[in-house]
């Protein structure tokens, strides 16, 4: 096995489910099926455009306090075409949110998927027509660390789309889970479980182009 390297800290969490749970924040209490990332996870930020990939409409951005982060650019952002590397920029964005964090079962499994069919739509901004991306990894979870509210799993399927996927084996630190819930989610989790996670991708809704 080999340990991932990559630092997933200050990235945004939100609520994460048991197997006997119901859907809580960040899904809508009205169905099941509405899921939606709460504005309240938005952050706003200045930086540098590192690289473009018109491709996707991604890009990767460098935060002096967060170093390179890759996003994708929501159709809300109009002006993306007008971006170009080395601009500085100012962005109002969704780090990491997480949907799901549960041991796996078949019916879990099988929700985690249709996640992932159905995307998020953003809360407050109706005029979004394209949802938010969810990327699913599941794996046996190697350990999980309440101080800073992340799990460690071996990674057996899934990753980020646009992103190379991890090696099979390799040992994964999920991103940070901050809500209440996810902390109550991850206290239920033992190493040795096969768990299941679904998170939305890095987006931007709106890009700035201050020079």
């Amino acid at each position: 096995m080999q340990t991932n390297r990559r630092s997933t800290l200050k990235l945004l969490g939100s609520a994460a489910l048991s197997t006997a749970a119901l859907p809580v924040l960040p899904f809508s209490a009205k169905a099941q099926e509405d899921l939606y990332i709460s504005s309240a996870y938005q952050n706003f930020k200045r930086g540098t455009i590192y690289s473009i990939d018109e491709r996707t409409r991604g890009f990767v951005i460098v935060w002096q306090d967060l170093g390179r982060v890759k996003m994708k650019a929501a159709d809300l952002v109009t002006n993306y075409g007008a971006l170009r590397v080395g601009q500085t920029v100012d962005v109002q964005w969704y780090d990491y949110v997480d949907f799901l964090i549960a041991p796996t079962t078949p019916a879990v499994t099988a929700r985690a998927k249709a996640m992932m069919t159905q995307g998020a739509r953003i809360e407050g901004i109706p005029g979004a027509r394209e949802r938010i991306r969810l990327w699913s990894m599941a794996g046996m979870c190697t350990k999980v660390d309440l101080a800073t509210n992340t799990v460690f799993l071996i990674n057996a399927s899934g990753g980020e789309p646009d992103k190379p996927s991890p090696d099979s084996g390799e040992v994964i630190q999920m991103p940070q889970v901050v809500s209440e819930a996810g902390k109550a989610a991850l206290k239920t989790i033992k190493p040795g479980t096969q768990i299941t996670t679904v998170y939305s991708v890095q987006t931007a809704l709106q890009v700035t182009i201050i020079r």
